[in-house]
């Protein structure tokens, strides 16, 4: 039974990669399953964060009005972990795709910044980013990382801008907070124009980014699903394989370099 599952995996492996090799206008879609490979939680799996409702509400665009400092105390910790986490070898398979012409974009459910870190130069993040801020007021930009390190350490509570002392927040999207508008229109975009829609890590389960492999898919695009377990859309997949996306991406990158 082992060895059936193996011999499987190599031929839906290879499958994927014969598939890849025939396009150039691909589109990756990631979810937290490429980020749990680099140390950061399934904040949406059982015991993850997410069902903690006193966190819910604290990390909430309502929770954020209400109690800034609450906001900060809360996303410590998840913006600890995502601040140690480097890039896994998926992430570094979708750059070299994109240099070797491809990959065409990436759309990822994550907020840890992790494909702008290992080198993808076109990425979507439908739900923003714990990386980067903005000033509440005049708009300006920050890095957020310090930041956090001061309010860990106890030596701050709420960032404020160095321009005009408002208050800084996380460019991510909170609960209760909608989509970025170009963010989404641009994934939107990739996927009705794409050649082969790549899922990696993600459950297809969160909505509205579970949407956007059927848009490939009726546009004409063949889906490959790389995630540990099933997913909903598994039997509109081209090739769906149930693996680590290490495995996947070792063999994928040894068939291209």
């Amino acid at each position: 039974m082992v060895y059936n599952r193996a011999m499987k995996m190599m031929a839906d492996t290879e499958h994927a990669i014969s598939l890849i090799r025939k396009s150039s206008r691909i589109v990756a879609l990631s979810g937290a399953g490429i980020s749990t490979e680099a140390g950061i939680p399934d904040f949406r799996g059982p015991g993850g964060m997410w069902e903690n409702e006193d966190l819910l509400r604290q990390l909430s665009a309502s929770g954020f009005e209400r109690s800034p400092a609450g906001f900060y105390r809360a996303s410590v910790e998840l913006f600890s972990t995502i601040s140690r986490a480097e890039p896994t070898l998926a992430h570094r398979l979708l750059v070299h795709l994109e240099k070797i012409g491809k990959l065409d974009a990436v759309i990822t459910q994550n907020i840890d910044g992790l494909h702008t870190a290992a080198g993808s130069t076109k990425v979507f993040e439908v739900h923003g980013t714990f990386r980067t801020g903005h000033c509440t007021k005049c708009g300006a930009p920050f890095d957020m990382a310090e930041f956090y390190s001061d309010i860990e350490s106890g030596r701050l509570t709420v960032p404020v801008c160095l321009n005009c002392r408002a208050i800084i927040k996380p460019d991510v999207v909170l609960f209760e907070d909608p989509l970025p508008y170009q963010a989404w229109r641009g994934a939107v975009e990739a996927a009705e124009n794409c050649d082969l829609m790549l899922v990696l890590g993600s459950s297809l389960v969160v909505y509205p980014a579970a949407e956007l492999p059927m848009i490939a898919v009726h546009c004409g695009a063949p889906l490959v699903i790389v995630n540990l377990e099933a997913t909903p859309y598994d039997r509109q997949a081209t090739v769906a394989i149930h693996a680590r996306l290490g495995e996947f991406a070792k063999a994928a990158l040894a068939a291209f370099s």
